[in-house]
């Protein structure tokens, strides 16, 4: 078993599980094993957590670096997602800039502060729209008895 990566054949999920903050090297040359991994095929997500604690060590060269690369990684493997889970407000807003430099793009990233969250949106994943409502309420809204209806 690999120390970072792990594939769920039947999910269509590469998990990357960072014990220290990754080199863009370092995240490249995980990536490149796990898609040369027999059991990876396109159309496979990635959902990319660590362990909390650590410090993010992400600037923004990284962020532009990293969104080049997913993009040219997409144009080899095809159409693809990443989830990111962020354990710190500094975490969450990095992935969240993640997110909005790669729209437009082959790739979709969005952030999470849960990997629950972060998995069900791998079900289904579609970009981030402000007004438009991926996902059922929980409870009903007072303004929109019927999202939670079913």
């Amino acid at each position: 078993m690999h120390p970072v990566y792990r594939i769920d054949v039947a999910r269509k999920l590469v998990t990357l599980y960072w014990q220290e903050f990754p080199t863009m090297a370092h995240l490249r040359e995980v990536v490149e094993e796990a898609i040369a991994d027999p059991e990876f095929h396109p159309g496979m997500n990635f959902l990319w957590d660590r362990k909390p604690g650590e410090p993010n060590t992400a600037t923004l060269e990284y962020l532009r670096d990293a969104v080049y690369y997913l993009q040219v990684l997409a144009d080899e493997i095809g159409p693809h997602a990443w989830a990111i889970v962020a354990h710190t407000p500094g975490d969450f807003g990095k992935a969240r800039m993640l997110e909005s430099m790669s729209d437009h793009g082959k790739v979709t990233i969005r952030a999470f502060q849960s990997t629950g969250d972060a998995e069900e949106w791998l079900r289904n994943p579609v970009r981030y729209e402000p007004i438009v409502v991926h996902f059922p309420a929980r409870n009903p809204s007072s303004i929109h008895p019927g999202l939670a209806s079913g």
